[in-house]
């Protein structure tokens, strides 16, 4: 069987799925990914090498040797390819959302996926979507409009990496350049999703991070920001962010365009703050302790939140209301302080008592994530070469 992986970055559920079908004997494997030059010096490549053909979307060339190809089935995530990739399809997202998404991304899903494969609303041989529970399930039935014989629910590949990673902490020293083992290391991941204010209703910013700052070097520890692609956040917020990482000695930055590895990052952290990027539902499963920070005021009618148009950043207003996000923000896996006291606190707590708040990261990924017990892939493989099989 061939396969091809089409994915916006070789990360998470994606890399996961390319590291098994990299395995199978049975499988020619094909990757098309963005920024494979960032991908290929990161510690994952080095520890889980792959052996199969690996090809940059930015090369000008890659749809001839992707028809070439001539995959029967093809994953695609998030950004899906604008000319046939493979004779059926399966779509994945890169974790499991917690917003809803906006129409304008849904109308784009739906079109181009009708165009490649057919009517997904109708029971379609051609088209399968990955879902993470039942809920999920029954979010793409009814907000996405896929026919229910199109999905499954698969859970997470991404939790079999997560239960057994690769490397160790002591692996990684060299990559971040920092003393992972003697320290405590605070991983701050700060998405672009909701513009410059990244600690959202907590209080001012810049005291935010003095405070920050200031508990790190009470403890000793390490910051490593962890964050999106950096073409995606506003300008003030890369001066900011950088600014702050600079008076620090003893932090690390990480764009997800230049440095690929975020299990790395998952790896060596005791401690992750977040303002509900679903990346975070990844550090669930590290049985460490999780803090989020509450993006926008729900109290509120309205909210600008930040959309890629055109390769660039803008603004677009919407309604902050329940049609927003999938789950209440207090339904999560650790805490969620109200303004920056309580932030320092949880902090502070989290890097005393590594179980700080874990209890619930385990009652959330029971909830949420169908059966992470380190075999999601090879049951998303056998499930996929039936359905491959099926005229």
């Amino acid at each position: 069987m061939k396969i091809c992986i089409w994915t916006t970055s070789l990360q998470a559920d994606t890399l996961a799925m390319a590291i098994a079908l990299d395995r199978e004997p049975e499988v020619e494997l094909l990757v098309v990914a963005a920024s494979l030059a960032a991908y290929q010096h990161e510690p994952i490549a080095r520890f889980c090498p792959l052996t199969c053909q690996l090809l940059d979307r930015s090369r000008d060339d890659h749809e001839k040797t992707v028809r070439a190809f001539d995959a029967d089935v093809f994953f695609a995530d998030n950004h899906i390819p604008k000319y046939l990739v493979g004779r059926k399809m399966v779509y994945f997202w890169h974790g499991l959302p917690l917003k809803i998404r906006p129409p304008r991304d849904i109308r784009s899903f739906r079109r181009l996926s009708t165009r490649l494969v057919g009517n997904i609303s109708q029971p379609n041989p051609r088209f399968l979507a990955q879902c993470y529970n039942q809920m999920d399930l029954d979010y793409r039935i009814r907000r996405l409009k896929i026919a229910e014989q199109n999905c499954r629910i698969w859970g997470s590949p991404y939790s079999d990496l997560l239960l057994n990673p690769p490397y160790r902490r002591a692996d990684l020293e060299g990559y971040y350049q920092l003393d992972l083992q003697g320290r405590k290391n605070i991983l701050l991941s700060l998405t672009w999703n909701f513009g410059s204010k990244p600690f959202g209703v907590l209080g001012d910013d810049d005291a935010i991070f003095a405070g920050l700052l200031k508990t790190a070097a009470e403890y000793d520890a390490n910051i490593i920001f962890s964050l999106h692609d950096k073409f995606r956040y506003q300008p003030e917020l890369i001066e900011k962010i950088e600014y702050y990482a600079s008076r620090y000695p003893r932090s690390f930055i990480k764009y997800k365009n230049e440095h690929a590895d975020n299990l790395a990052d998952l790896v060596v952290s005791d401690v992750m703050i977040c303002n509900f990027s679903s990346f975070i539902v990844f550090h669930y499963f590290m049985g460490k302790p999780s803090i989020h920070i509450k993006p926008v005021d729900t109290k509120k009618w309205f909210v600008g939140l930040p959309t890629m148009r055109k390769d660039s950043v803008q603004s677009v207003l919407r309604r902050n209301n329940e049609k927003l996000w999938l789950y209440p923000f207090e339904d999560n896996g650790g805490c969620l302080p109200r303004n920056k006291d309580e932030l320092i606190a949880d902090l502070s707590r989290s890097l005393e008592d590594s179980s700080y708040c874990v209890d619930r990261a385990q009652r959330f990924i029971g909830d949420k994530i169908y059966q992470p017990d380190g075999q999601t892939c090879q049951r998303i493989i056998t499930d996929v070469k039936e359905w491959a099989c099926d005229q």
